[in-house]
């Protein structure tokens, strides 16, 4: 669809790209100033100084304490660190949970490693019921779980994390878990699954710096994980990437210095874009689904068209790009179309205003 855009010149509300400018620019110094003084490898599990300031980070805000010379792994991006965990801990024919819509590269992730997917559709009403999950995990080992959730914005709540929870602990399944939306959230409970029983002992945490920061395309993730998975997963880190890249690993550290504003005003600044382009799809006749976190937005169409259909008559008519939605299922889904709102919001309020000046729906 990025493709597409770039191709027709339509305004790209399709893949979760944030403008430049959102980068803060105490982090763009720390990088271009690193490029000087840091262009070799580091240790291959991450620059000894950044593992340090994730530890830190987390068991300021998370609670849980992980060794950053074991437990801590700095990944090519947050999907390096997934892909490496995936490979690591599914031995061929293990089953492997994961809620429908789903983001994307689980999918492949489970192909590559040989798992047997197990999807559980929670299109209907974004809820996840306890019999479902129950009786997907009688024949699993392994749960993944995006927490902000990419495509539909669900955030778990406090309940179905304690689900999960109970459901890991009596089957003994591993946890891995994507967060790289951690910060982007709009509701007051939120709560990360390794604060939770006793997730933390069995739950590999994914996440990084490209959606916080605005540097998706530094591909700096962070894995946390107890020391025997971690020691896992390093194995496939270490023979597929050898380190993530050094000068945006050493503007990491400045990253995590920055105040807890900054992420309180991260989230306030998406939810103000949520509503404008919520409540602009809703102007111009399409079904959209407010998101509780991300930057997403799942929205129905009124028209019999497939998804695909739809998106590419979309750019090419109305000059906007969005993602079809059949994407994030393992087999067909339902015909709706992803926007994002990780743009700003002159760009949306563009995007609305091609919309609504050409609809055909």
């Amino acid at each position: 669809m990025t493709r597409e855009a770039h191709a027709h010149g339509a305004i790209n509300l399709s893949q979760g790209i944030p403008d430049e400018d959102e980068t803060p620019p105490s982090v763009k110094r720390a990088a271009k100033e690193a490029v000087d003084s840091s262009s070799q490898y580091t240790i291959t599990w991450g620059l000894p100084e950044l593992r340090e300031a994730i530890a830190a980070r987390y068991a300021e805000w998370k609670g849980v304490e992980y060794d950053p010379t074991t437990e801590v792994t700095v990944t090519c991006g947050t999907s390096e660190g997934i892909m490496s965990t995936l490979l690591s801990l599914c031995d061929p024919g293990d089953g492997v949970i994961y809620f429908e819509p789903t983001y994307e590269s689980y999918i492949p992730g489970v192909q590559f490693a040989e798992g047997r997917p197990v999807p559980i559709d929670i299109t209907d009403g974004l809820e996840v019921e306890a019999d479902a999950l129950w009786e997907a995990a009688a024949d699993a080992e392994l749960l993944v779980l995006n927490h902000p959730q990419n495509p539909t914005g669900k955030v778990f709540t406090p309940d179905e994390l304690e689900l999960v929870a109970e459901v890991a602990s009596e089957e003994d399944l591993v946890v891995v878990t994507d967060e790289i939306y951690e910060h982007i959230v709009y509701v007051d409970d939120y709560l990360s699954p390794v604060e939770v029983g006793d997730l933390a002992d069995r739950t590999v945490v994914c996440t990084g710096m490209s959606k916080t920061f605005s540097v998706t395309g530094w591909r700096v993730g962070f894995v946390l994980a107890p020391e025997p998975l971690a020691a896992e997963l390093r194995k496939f880190h270490d023979y597929t990437s050898i380190c993530a890249p050094t000068p945006f690993q050493r503007a990491g550290v400045e990253a995590l210095s920055l105040p807890e504003s900054y992420y309180a005003d991260l989230a306030d600044s998406y939810e103000r874009r949520r509503d404008l382009l919520y409540d602009g799809l809703r102007d111009v006749g399409l079904d959209p689904v407010k998101p509780d976190g991300a930057y997403y937005m799942l929205t129905r169409y009124p028209t019999d068209e497939a998804d695909t259909d739809f998106t590419l008559r979309l750019i090419r008519e109305a000059g906007v790009a969005v993602v079809p939605g059949s994407s994030f299922y393992t087999d067909e889904g339902p015909d709706w179309v992803r926007f994002t709102f990780s743009r700003n919001e002159g760009t949306i309020e563009e995007a609305l205003s091609r919309l609504e000046e050409h609809r055909f729906w």
